[in-house]
């Protein structure tokens, strides 16, 4: 799926703090960040962060939503795309590797949240994604899973 995207799974010990000095974020089932690096020419071809049990088996725990921290501004290319924008796109044809749809240039310090499950806890096919190539510069970006209760393993 990835084309030599450095990989590093960290733990943020500090949480965003409020005005009245308490953590601003709730205890949410939170996976530690992954941390990706990619240089010029690597991308991140279009895959869903949900397990579909029917491919994956019974999960213990499902992927929610994800939240990517961009760590870098990347001079060129490095998109987070989402090819099946408002369901277009959605065909049998559809190429994994092509680079269409939304597309979210990274800018350091943004966020991106997003949602893999309808409601009903099934798979949301909009939540497609993937990264455009970095053609100039490099590009970092944190990824944190958020699920829907607490797991013991990394995945």
């Amino acid at each position: 799926m990835r084309e030599m995207a450095e990989e590093r799974k960290i733990e943020f010990e500090a949480l965003p703090r409020g005005d009245t000095g308490e953590a601003s974020v709730e205890a949410i089932p939170f996976q530690a960040f992954n941390v990706l690096r990619y240089e010029i020419g690597q991308r991140y071809h279009s895959h869903y962060d949900a397990f579909n049990p029917a491919e994956y088996g019974p999960q213990k725990s499902q992927r929610v939503a994800s939240f990517l921290l961009y760590l870098s501004d990347v001079e060129e290319g490095g998109e987070t795309m989402f090819p099946f924008e408002n369901g277009q796109n959605m065909d049998a044809n559809y190429d994994f590797r092509k680079c269409v749809g939304l597309k979210v240039r990274p800018h350091r310090g943004d966020g991106l949240l997003f949602y893999s499950l309808f409601p009903n806890g099934t798979i949301d096919p909009t939540s497609l994604h993937g990264s455009c190539p970095v053609i100039k510069g490099e590009k970092w970006v944190a990824t944190k899973w958020i699920r829907d209760q607490e797991q013991d393993d990394e995945y």
